[in-house]
């Protein structure tokens, strides 16, 4: 159980410095009282965010003490986990580029992105469930967990099913916002 303790720790960290960089990268660009007007009206999504990546980091840290311990899988599989989760976060962190691209002349950039901005945070919250379902996926498939090998649902088709369903969702909101 403390173990378990340790990778809670590490997702909750995680999601306390995700949210510290997103506050330090908005106050520094733009000015502090943004960064309260910004966190007031998308709280909840912040939080989906910061969350998602809280519990893949901590799933991230499970994976690896397991790997360590076990030597049952490569670090390939481990790698790949761990990318699409720093995938899954620059994508939820894209729509901050609008901020920054107009200092360096890239102003009709910055519009579309801030038009777009939404639907970038969708992206990032989605592609946190995707990712969150691949490292279980992973836990899974090479039984890192008693609790996950004992589920009966079949992960890798969960993932599939989460992932067009999150295109989906995806395409309909940037058609939605494109109107």
């Amino acid at each position: 159980m403390a173990a378990m303790r340790r990778h809670i720790l590490v997702g909750a960290v995680a999601a306390t410095l995700l949210i510290a960089a997103y506050a330090v990268t908005i106050g520094l660009v733009q000015d502090w009282g943004h960064v309260w007007q910004q966190a007031s009206g998308l709280w909840y999504w912040l939080l989906a965010l910061a969350g998602g990546f809280g519990v893949q980091a901590g799933l991230f840290s499970f994976i690896r003490q397991r790997v360590k311990e076990r030597r049952v899988m490569s670090t390939a599989s481990v790698t790949a986990s761990g990318s699409l989760s720093a995938g899954s976060m620059a994508a939820c962190c894209a729509h901050h580029l609008a901020e920054v691209l107009p200092f360096l002349g890239l102003s009709g950039a910055a519009i579309f992105l801030a038009q777009y901005q939404l639907p970038f945070i969708i992206a990032g919250v989605l592609s946190n469930i995707v990712g969150i379902i691949i490292m279980l996926e992973t836990i899974q498939r090479h039984r890192l967990s008693d609790r996950l090998t004992r589920l009966k649902w079949n992960l890798n088709q969960v993932r599939k099913g989460a992932t067009v369903s999150a295109v989906l969702v995806l395409a309909a909101t940037f058609f939605l916002v494109s109107r």
